[in-house]
């Protein structure tokens, strides 16, 4: 065969496959309906996510292990370290601006409340309040360790800043640590004034039950308190503290302390 009819078979056949359009692999777009169905969640609420935006969260949930998988050829994939080192300071600053704005309170214990931003802490919220980012994140060869779980959580707050801005990255934040800053209010902290009043005035045991309903993806928690065995509140909550806090406001209000 010639040498001119092979070259131009050849270009034929390039063009042909260029042509061809290109269907969007499965595992793609089960991971694209993951990513979308975490952010439409609480407390996160984004539902209109750009397809150009979705990359950056699906980075901001892909762990250093997955993304270098030593294949060849080279997989593409971005790890969220770089987002992770973002959302780190982002998060920081909105709960200091916070409680420097809202609450009287001196360096020192600012500082001690902005430890709840610690990776062990932050991956306990992140399971506690069953955010999802846990069995979200991609990672190879290793479970969703702590760390692993609070770089996620980070990054992806990094990736809404990115995303959205700093309003709704602050409203998101705001939303997911409510209860650990209530403790830094000693009138809203009520299960502690409910403690404190029950403990100075020799009431009894001060006990919680609770229970959970709702959807697996999407529970709710129910409290009882009881003091001296007798139901002095109830509440509901997307997590057990808060419904706990709810029942010991009903309940301070029940005796005439709320």
């Amino acid at each position: 065969m010639k040498l001119s009819t092979i070259w131009t078979r050849f270009r034929i056949g390039s063009l042909c496959r260029r042509r061809l359009p290109r269907r969007p692999e499965p595992g793609a777009l089960d991971r694209e309906a993951e990513v979308r169905a975490l952010l439409a969640r609480p407390p996160f609420g984004i539902t209109d996510v750009a397809d150009a935006a979705l990359s950056l969260y699906d980075r901001a949930l892909t762990h250093r292990s997955y993304a270098n998988r030593g294949e060849y050829p080279a997989a593409t994939f971005e790890d969220n370290e770089r987002l992770e080192f973002l959302g780190n300071y982002v998060l920081d600053f909105v709960i200091a601006d916070h409680l420097y704005g809202e609450y009287d309170l001196p360096p020192g214990e600012m500082n001690r409340r902005l430890q709840v931003t610690r990776n062990t802490k932050l991956a306990e919220i992140v399971r506690r309040q069953g955010l999802g980012i846990d069995g979200a994140v991609r990672r190879r060869g290793q479970p969703p360790t702590d760390s692993i779980v609070a770089d996620a959580f980070e990054a992806l707050i990094g990736a809404i800043y990115l995303d959205r801005g700093l309003d709704v990255a602050r409203d998101v934040v705001l939303a997911i640590f409510e209860e650990e800053i209530a403790e830094c209010d000693t009138h809203r902290n009520y299960r502690g004034r409910l403690q404190e009043y029950v403990a100075r005035e020799n009431l009894g045991d001060l006990e919680y039950a609770f229970r959970q309903t709702g959807p697996g993806n999407c529970p709710v928690w129910a409290a009882r308190v009881t003091v001296g065995g007798i139901p002095f509140g109830e509440g509901e909550a997307r997590t057990k503290q808060g419904a706990a806090m709810l029942a010991a406001k009903e309940a301070l209000g029940r005796i005439g302390r709320g």
